[in-house]
């Protein structure tokens, strides 16, 4: 199973000099937990909520005069569409996330993968009866 069978194609980009206090505002708009962090064109990182909260907020900074990068997870590269969802689900352990952007070719970014469908993925395909069993619940 590849990555662009399990990743949303809704993701949203802050910039990295956004303040803390905007993102945190976009992510409520937004319904999300995780933004992409980019330098212009790239990718420079993710921020989570759980970063703004440990970060910013416990550190003692004001989050409208805080920018993102202060708290952002440095990424220097992206998933792929084609990646492997283990092989991704391995990256996103060893790099300590729970959300991977994925770029395309070009290296624009195009979506979001999740650890959590990663893992829901990986179980349904090595054992498809707790999704079968889902599909008749909510039949």
């Amino acid at each position: 199973m590849n990555v662009s069978e399990v990743m949303t194609g809704d993701v949203t980009l802050v910039n990295m000099n956004t303040s803390v206090a905007d993102v945190a505002r976009i992510m409520q708009e937004e319904n999300t937990g995780c933004v992409v962090v980019t330098d212009g064109n790239s990718l420079a990182g993710i921020i989570t909520e759980r970063d703004m909260v440990l970060g910013c907020l416990i550190d003692g900074h004001v989050s409208w005069q805080c920018e993102a990068f202060r708290h952002m997870t440095i990424l220097q590269q992206a998933g792929t569409p084609d990646m492997d969802a283990g092989e991704a689900l391995l990256a996103m352990t060893d790099l300590d996330i729970s959300c991977l952007p994925v770029a395309g070719p070009d290296g624009r970014i195009t979506g979001m993968v999740f650890s959590e469908d990663l893992s829901r993925a990986i179980a349904e395909e090595n054992d498809p009866q707790p999704a079968l069993m889902h599909e008749a619940f909510l039949s």
